[in-house]
């Protein structure tokens, strides 16, 4: 049920899907975990021969479970689009590499609501073994598609 709620909620898709399932949902937070393959596809070019998962795509998992739980609430969540339009004091704190399992954890501060589109503020952390590799703050528009 949980992995559905992915789905329902984000456009994306492989290979730019970068959450593997929802550990925990709650109104105001949201568990969520990837699973870090060597067959990721940007790993090839992200470094040869010591693979690093990239930064921005740590974000871009926070982003997409951060959406899923904004949008949990909605009952049209398939009419928005979730959007990342800021990041703010993210720390980058250990590496990840292949076969690390990364527990991401984002917490809802605000949401605001202008018109039909809504702005939520959000802090995120991303654990490995219970050790923060990366957090900080972002914020999000939730914008209705347009032809919905």
């Amino acid at each position: 049920m949980a992995e559905e709620l992915i789905f329902k909620s984000l456009p994306h898709k492989y290979p730019f899907l970068f959450i593997d399932k929802i550990v925990e949902i709650g109104e105001d937070y949201i568990i969520a975990q990837k699973n870090v393959s060597i067959n990721e596809w940007f790993f090839e070019g992200h470094f040869p021969g010591n693979p690093v998962f990239p930064g921005v795509i740590l974000i871009e998992s926070v982003a997409q479970a951060a959406g899923v739980l904004f949008l949990s609430s909605f009952q049209e969540k398939e009419n928005y689009l979730t959007l990342l339009l800021g990041v703010e004091n993210f720390k980058f704190k250990k590496m990840v590499k292949p076969g690390d399992v990364l527990i991401i954890k984002v917490k809802k501060i605000k949401l605001k609501k202008i018109g039909n589109d809504y702005f939520p503020f959000a802090y995120a952390q991303i654990l490995r073994d219970q050790e923060i590799v990366a957090e900080g703050n972002l914020n999000f528009a939730l914008k209705r598609y347009e032809n919905a």
